[in-house]
């Protein structure tokens, strides 16, 4: 019962930010060049979206419903074209594809986007969620929402985050349930400093390898495993090279939606309203379609004989205390300590909420 009430409210919170915060902020369009020019609501609007995820995960599913909402809405006037599988370019290439003005909107995970904002550090330390409530609760509440306005200023203005899920880690060596586990993996990473970093202070080798490559070097042993949510491992097929899979959720790691700031102020208040609006459903579609189909792809990965391991909240909180402080050590370094401690505090007052009955 506490979850679907925390559920509840995060939908409703949701859904009351995207309709009464999506004209907020409007400063940042002289930040990024001056007064721009408004769209009326007859003029035909073109928006291409980038992301770099198969058709079949829920990033792609809440955006279908952005489409859907949108087009509907607009009568038209709006036309949204969805460009999945890195067919604009990586996550990395399509930020700054958005941020240049030649790109609409993408989304990219934590990693890639503290090449542009260093803000985005906080979603990479470790161990922090414990479950998907929670989670949804602090990004749609007062420091998740700061850290999504935080890169207007950059030139990436965020509008929500598609779903992705926890972080799990699949191996071919052995199961992993504590730090031991982790001693002298080759663990696959993102070119991302904190996930690097996390590793590292497990006991593991990460070593970035580019994800359109990771299979083969998992399939010719360059790398023992990898790390991903479930729905990114099962789409690329990870059943096939990786024998364990231990579902540590080491990092909560939603895809931030990023549009170019001047290019969202030029359209007329009524189309960011429901651009805006539309993205937050499409959103909380992403997540729900998510939460539900976790239990089924575990299953599928068990009977395809991948051997999975479910860690106790004891161990989760070895692992915790084995490599999030040396994370929280690398963070400080790019960003202030009294937003990291906001962070942390927000997630603690979040779990007593939920327990103080």
């Amino acid at each position: 019962m506490k979850k679907r009430l925390v559920v509840v409210l995060s939908f409703i919170i949701a859904i009351v930010l995207a309709s009464c915060g999506t004209l907020t902020d409007k400063s940042s369009d002289e930040q990024q060049g001056g007064p721009v020019s408004k769209s009326t609501l007859s003029e035909k609007v073109t928006i291409r979206v980038s992301h770099c995820d198969p058709t079949t995960v829920p990033q792609h599913l809440g955006f279908e419903m952005f489409k859907k909402i949108v087009e509907e809405e607009s009568g038209g006037a709006i036309q949204v074209k969805i460009y999945p599988a890195t067919q604009l370019g990586g996550e990395r290439e399509s930020l700054e594809q958005v941020k240049n003005g030649s790109l609409e909107m993408a989304t990219a995970s934590a990693g890639p986007v503290t090449t542009f904002n260093k803000q985005f550090m906080l979603l990479d330390i470790p161990f922090v969620f414990d479950d998907y409530e929670t989670a949804w609760m602090v990004m749609d509440g007062p420091v998740g929402q700061s850290l999504l306005r935080s890169g207007e200023n950059v030139g990436l203005k965020g509008l929500g985050f598609m779903e992705n899920g926890f972080r799990h880690v699949t191996n071919n060596v052995r199961p992993i349930k504590n730090p031991v586990d982790f001693k002298g993996l080759k663990i696959r990473t993102m070119e991302a400093p904190m996930h690097m970093e996390n590793f590292k202070a497990l006991g593991a080798n990460p070593t970035p390898v580019p994800w359109q490559d990771t299979f083969l070097a998992l399939q010719q042993n360059v790398v023992d495993g990898q790390e991903n949510p479930l729905a990114a491992m099962y789409a690329a097929n990870m059943f096939e090279v990786q024998r364990f899979l231990s579902l540590t959720g080491h990092i909560y790691d939603p895809m931030t939606v990023f549009v170019n700031p001047k290019w969202f102020y030029s359209l007329s208040e009524e189309h960011q309203a429901l651009i805006h609006r539309a993205i937050i459903l499409g959103q909380n579609y992403s997540r729900f379609v998510n939460k539900q189909r976790e239990d089924f792809l575990v299953e599928e990965f068990e009977t395809k004989g991948v051997q999975v391991n479910y860690l106790t909240i004891e161990e989760k909180e070895q692992l915790k205390s084995t490599s999030q402080k040396a994370v929280i050590e690398q963070v400080k370094k790019a960003i202030d300590q009294e937003r990291i401690d906001a962070w942390l505090e927000a997630i603690e007052q979040v779990r007593k909420d939920v327990t103080n009955i």
